[in-house]
């Protein structure tokens, strides 16, 4: 990231912000979340309480189901500087009579004692979607509790600590006859003790065989985790069995497994991720393994414009724009069900070297925010 761009940015977050007047959770720091942007979709807050105490453990294993969907590449940008490049999708709406779409994202900065620094993006409307919090820009709202609050380390959806470690939650569906997961919210439990206690992919893979959060508490979502070295790793548990699968892209679907649809025509089998027809040759167009793919593969396509040719290793490198392009293309826009039902919330690419978050909020594209991992 260059520093003129760089410097620019922090410049733009010296403007003037509006602080919460409903303060901050008692035991959870003094310092104000504050609102980054006008319509209220994106907020700051420096988390310092203690978010492994039992009171917040046991809030938080009340809560219910995350279904965040969202695509994940990992590249470099011009200067070999490993970036992952991250859209959080999920359709949340104003209530059951108003369908309009809306979100809180929170910019969380934690620094527990003994664990690691990081920043990390959190939906707070997970913490009660019938609250006012679920009201774009709710936390200004009169009679917002802002004890709510008190898990947000527990609702982030990706993030990055100071060894430039990335992780990043995504859904799986699950199939009929597999395994749903015992405790629905154990996968974004599980991000935040990959962000505060790993250094590297591996120390990741191992964290998830410690049975702190054990494969049958987080099925039906899987990591991304990507670690300063440039390595990228997919786990996911599929009915118990969990799988780590190294790949530069990640969706909404299990790569550990083939769920590639058996189709038969004149007697033989066929597995095809493309189908135009059905058996009578009418027109029945269907794509892919499953929720996602559509986006995988676009993803997969650009990024080999990007492969660097002379290098050996599969390697690829571009400019942030052009990392910020690939995100636009497979943004889930609200206004069909062409590409599911789901809504991009954000976008945002973590620099692995710079140890920074640059987050464009709500598919606003023509301005974005950026963070170090101490917060600033």
């Amino acid at each position: 990231m260059k520093r003129k761009r760089f410097l620019a940015a922090c410049l733009a977050l010296l403007l003037p912000v509006v602080p919460l007047s409903a303060g901050v959770p008692e035991g959870a720091g003094q310092n104000a979340v504050v609102r980054l942007d006008e319509e209220g979709y994106l907020y700051y807050w420096d988390y310092t309480g203690d978010y492994y105490g039992p009171e917040v453990i046991d809030a938080m294993r009340k809560i219910g189901y995350i279904d965040p969907g969202c695509s994940v590449f990992l590249t470099h940008n011009p200067e070999g500087e490993v970036i992952t490049c991250r859209n959080y999708d999920y359709p949340h709406r104003v209530s059951s009579e108003d369908r309009s779409l809306t979100g809180l994202n929170i910019v969380l900065h934690c620094k527990p004692e003994g664990k690691y620094e990081s920043i990390a993006m959190a939906d707070a409307v997970w913490i009660g979607e019938d609250n006012p919090l679920l009201q774009r820009g709710g936390p200004d709202l009169e009679g917002f509790d802002p004890e709510l609050l008190k898990i947000l380390p527990y609702q982030c959806m990706d993030g990055i600590n100071e060894k430039g470690l990335s992780v990043s939650v995504l859904r799986v569906d699950i199939r009929e006859g597999d395994q749903p997961a015992r405790f629905p919210a154990g996968s974004s439990m599980l991000l935040r003790f990959l962000l505060d206690d790993c250094a590297d992919v591996d120390e990741a893979v191992r964290k998830t065989e410690t049975g702190i959060i054990v494969p049958e508490d987080w099925q039906g979502c899987h990591f991304f985790v990507s670690d300063a070295s440039g390595r990228s790793v997919v786990i996911e548990s599929r009915n118990s069995q969990v799988s780590v699968i190294p790949t530069d892209v990640c969706t909404n679907f299990y790569l550990g497994s083939d769920d590639m649809e058996d189709n038969y025509r004149n007697g033989k089998l066929r597995e095809e991720a493309v189908r135009l027809t059905d058996e009578d040759l009418t027109p029945d167009y269907h794509y892919g393994y499953g929720h996602g793919y559509h986006r995988f593969v676009t993803i997969l396509g650009q990024l080999g414009r990007f492969r660097v040719a002379s290098r050996e290793d599969y390697y690829t490198r571009m400019p942030e724009s052009a990392a910020l392009v690939i995100l636009q293309s497979v943004a889930q826009n609200p206004y069909t069900d062409a590409a599911g039902i789901s809504m991009t919330q954000y976008s945002a690419i973590y620099n692995h070297d710079q140890k920074t978050v640059e987050v464009w909020p709500f598919q606003n594209y023509s301005k974005s925010y950026i963070f170090s991992v101490t917060g600033k």
